[in-house]
């Protein structure tokens, strides 16, 4: 993994009166306090994923959770033109409860709340035996074969456009009669018979009946 790009990160702080401190401090307001002490620290010992985040005079705990997804992060100068940064995956979660497992319960939208429970981490209630079974006929399909029981049918189609203009596939229900190869033998030969025939030079009659000999 290359090491000179940047990782971007979400920092999520849960306490909304510390938020808001900290983002009049990152807005440069004439409120915010000055010279703030903003520190990060992360704990050596475990894993990486425990903290501690200081601000002026609240220490709080924080620690790094994976996002449900993968987020896009853009920029844009005129508000017209966007252009990205990179990917999120993480977020660091600043106070509030801090759960022990290293996955994000919630994601960043109103909709990916709890998406974690709701869409992902669902275990499909299957038998085996029926996976099983669907994996051997998926098998025997790529083979040329049908599972047992079935049979393939081999559909034939053509797209109708009806008198309304209205178009739709309808299956062909007649399909032109070929000629077996005794019959098509034959109607060569007697083609090559007929053209014979008119290449041939027709024999001299002889002399009209309206003409008199001499």
């Amino acid at each position: 993994m290359a090491t000179d790009r940047e990782e971007l990160l979400l920092l999520r702080i849960q306490d909304s009166d510390v938020a808001e401190r900290l983002n009049a401090v990152l807005l440069e307001k004439p409120d915010a306090p000055k010279d703030p002490v903003v520190e990060l620290r992360f704990d050596e010992d475990g894993e990486g994923r425990k903290a501690t985040f200081t601000f002026d005079d609240i220490v709080l705990p924080a620690s790094l959770k994976d996002l449900p997804t993968i987020v896009e992060s853009y920029k844009t100068y005129d508000d017209i033109t966007l252009v990205k940064t990179g990917d999120i995956g993480q977020v660091i979660l600043v106070g509030g409860k801090q759960s022990a497992s290293v996955k994000a319960r919630h994601g960043l939208t109103p909709p990916m709340r709890d998406a974690a429970r709701r869409m992902f981490d669902r275990t499909p209630a299957v038998d085996q035996k029926t996976m099983q079974k669907l994996e051997d006929d998926l098998l025997l399909i790529a083979q040329g074969q049908a599972p047992a029981g079935m049979e393939f049918v081999d559909v034939e189609e053509e797209y109708v456009i009806d008198d309304s203009g209205y178009g739709s596939w309808q299956p062909v229900t007649e399909k032109p009669q070929e000629a077996s190869p005794d019959q098509a033998t034959k109607k060569r030969a007697k083609k090559a018979k007929s053209s014979q025939e008119a290449s041939a030079p027709k024999p001299d009659a002889g002399p009209s009946a309206d003409v008199e000999e001499i």
